[in-house]
């Protein structure tokens, strides 16, 4: 089952990574760990294990970096190395509710009912919110791209359509191929079984 991390058209370093930060959000510690040892092999670092891992905070929660930092510990244990310093960006917070609506009509092709919603019901959670998914889903050590097919694999094996078709969306937007999407799902195999191939 391994040659399904064989490279294609994503890397068997991008596609370990995933599958750490796949099994992370799951919560399936032991694949988790399994898959860190895969990816430090294949090259990954503390800092990328550390960063995928924490874009699927926005998708699963908390609760994917409580898991998470075994992950982390495990990869500073096997590489003999704490975290590297990594210059902070000035990211601009956005202040307005004004200024969030802008942010997600230039990301959607109109301003999802989700969104809308939170303008209405919940000002205070979209200004947060909005802080954290632009923070979390910035090209950084991990590009906003491999972000993006995390969170695409993450609603896959959990069948859940409306994330499905955000993440896929996003990610074609930045240059995915259909190459691309199915090797996406194709590891998914890993975390779900067969049925992740008609997942989408």
């Amino acid at each position: 089952m391994h040659s399904l991390l064989n490279d294609s058209s994503l890397s068997k370093k991008d596609k370990s990574l995933l599958l750490v930060g796949l099994f992370a959000a799951r919560r399936e510690e032991q694949a988790m760990i399994h898959f860190t040892e895969v990816a430090i092999d294949a090259g990954n670092t503390v800092n990328e294990i550390a960063e995928l891992i924490s874009s699927a905070i926005i998708s699963r929660g908390i609760p994917a970096w409580l898991s998470g930092i075994d992950a982390i510990t495990k990869a500073i244990e096997l590489t003999g190395k704490t975290e590297l310093t990594i210059e902070s960006k000035n990211i601009s917070a956005f202040s307005t509710q004004e200024e969030c609506i802008s942010y997600y009509q230039s990301e959607f092709e109109q301003l999802p009912r989700w969104i809308a919603y939170l303008v209405e019901y919940a000002p205070d959670t979209l200004l947060k919110y909005s802080n954290l998914r632009t923070t979390i889903l910035r090209d950084g050590v991990v590009s906003r791209f491999l972000k993006e097919l995390l969170l695409y694999a993450i609603n896959i094996c959990d069948q859940y359509p409306k994330g499905i078709d955000i993440h896929k969306t996003n990610a074609i937007q930045l240059g995915a191929t259909d190459e691309v999407l199915q090797d996406t799902r194709t590891i998914c195999i890993y975390a779900v079984g067969i049925q992740a191939i008609f997942n989408d």
